[in-house]
């Protein structure tokens, strides 16, 4: 069995959508976790797809999980991070919504994935790989924490704006 990511094409824009939409269920149902329930909208996949932001990760010829990889820094991060930066300075991937079918999590796919992801930034002269977890996911927070990823700050947004608070990570890769 083989693992492989890709930038995506146009026709696996639905079912990497799919695996939004059971990702969140299933956060939902085990963890009372409700950050993509309603799910991620289909439109905002399509203009990653566009900007080739988006990656789908395969097991042999099926997709099982999804991410985003962008160079721009979020604007949440600016309006409403606090934020201390390894080195503010370091040109950076900002990773978004790696998920992983259910069905296929706590195989050590999701480390596999990082390894990806700090290599393609290795790769394309990037030196930090940041992102943000909800600070109600214990279990992720962990998980990046685990993976080397070292906590520089938190988001923490108006209560009209319905997201929830994160904590941000950063690794420097190169």
């Amino acid at each position: 069995m083989s693992l492989s990511i890709s930038q995506v094409t146009v026709s696996q824009i639905p079912a990497l959508h799919q695996i939004l939409v059971e990702c969140g269920l299933d956060l939902q149902k085990r963890c009372n976790l409700c950050y993509w329930v309603p799910p991620y909208p289909l439109e905002k996949m399509l203009k990653d797809a566009r900007n080739m932001d988006l990656y789908a990760i395969k097991l042999d010829s099926e997709l099982i999980g999804t991410f985003t990889i962008e160079t721009k820094m979020p604007s949440g991060y600016l309006k409403y991070g606090n934020i201390n930066w390894q080195n503010p300075g370091l040109s950076a991937f900002y990773m978004h919504r790696l998920a992983v079918l259910p069905l296929f999590q706590a195989k050590g796919i999701g480390t596999w994935c990082l390894q990806q992801i700090e290599n393609l930034a290795i790769n394309r002269n990037y030196s930090a790989v940041r992102l943000d977890a909800v600070k109600t996911n214990q279990k992720l927070l962990k998980f990046y924490e685990k993976s080397g990823y070292k906590k520089v700050g938190e988001i923490i947004f108006n209560p009209e704006d319905k997201y929830e608070d994160a904590f941000v990570f950063e690794k420097v890769v190169a």
